[in-house]
């Protein structure tokens, strides 16, 4: 590439992100209207893809200050990704770093920037290799094979439950939040869970395990606890966060 074309591309490139009009007469054999709408076209691409990627969070903020971040993003940030879908990550590792006042302000903006992207992620993630697993078994006696697309999040603030607009700083705790892509449709399906949870997830991650094995993680185990376990193995078989249940060698 020649340095005249290269600089070309610069300048194209610099007024595509940031709209300065200086920029235009040092481009050669362009068409001022038809180089404007190209930036809008770009423009809107990026915009649409950063609100289609955060819906919860342009609901907060609304189109307009949405807009402006993506402009103050776009502006400033040379993106990487050559994907489009990927890029609503460097969105929200460029308000992470450089939006401290916002973070501040809403402290809970991390968590949601996290919650809303990991849904994009792991939709797009590649497939895993499925272990082998028998749909149907003894729920009692059988060891559980967890699925392997899957992953346990931390929040400070319940921006899973609840909309930004209802979340204050009396919120502010520990929330363990299950992320799964479910094994037949590729749904992300989230669901909430406690400390008890958590420990048989990561337990399951391991190994597979009967529910007496998982039983004695909890030592010694209340009838309430095990009913408990059993409740929420049943409903993780039902949601394809539990794929079934080991062969049999």
């Amino acid at each position: 590439m020649s340095k005249s074309t290269y600089l070309q591309q610069s300048l194209l490139a610099a007024y595509t992100r940031g709209g300065d009009d200086g920029i235009i007469s040092k481009l050669s054999r362009v068409k001022e209207k038809g180089i404007r709408y190209y930036r809008h076209l770009v423009f809107n691409i990026v915009s649409d893809g950063v609100s289609n990627a955060y819906p919860i969070m342009t609901d907060f903020f609304g189109e307009e200050k949405m807009k402006e971040l993506v402009h103050d993003f776009f502006s400033n940030q040379k993106c990487q990704n050559f994907q489009v879908w990927a890029m609503p990550k460097e969105f929200k590792d460029y308000l992470l770093q450089y939006k401290k006042d916002m973070m501040e302000r809403y402290p809970f903006i991390p968590d949601l920037l996290l919650f809303e992207w990991m849904e994009i992620e792991m939709f797009m993630m590649p497939d895993e290799v499925m272990p082998d697993y028998e749909k149907e078994g003894n729920i009692l006696k059988d060891n559980l094979v967890l699925n392997p697309e899957i992953q346990i999040l931390f929040f400070h603030y319940p921006v899973h439950a609840k909309h930004p607009i209802k979340i204050s700083e009396q919120d502010k705790g520990e929330y363990f939040v299950l992320m799964h892509r479910q094994p037949e449709n590729k749904d992300i399906i989230f669901t909430n869970l406690n400390l008890a949870v958590v420990k048989i997830i990561e337990a399951l991650y391991h190994e597979p395990l009967c529910i007496d094995e998982i039983q004695k993680l909890f030592s010694p185990t209340s009838l309430e606890q095990k009913e408990e376990i059993k409740q929420f193995i049943r409903e993780a078989l039902r949601s394809g966060s539990i794929i079934g249940f080991q062969k049999n060698k």
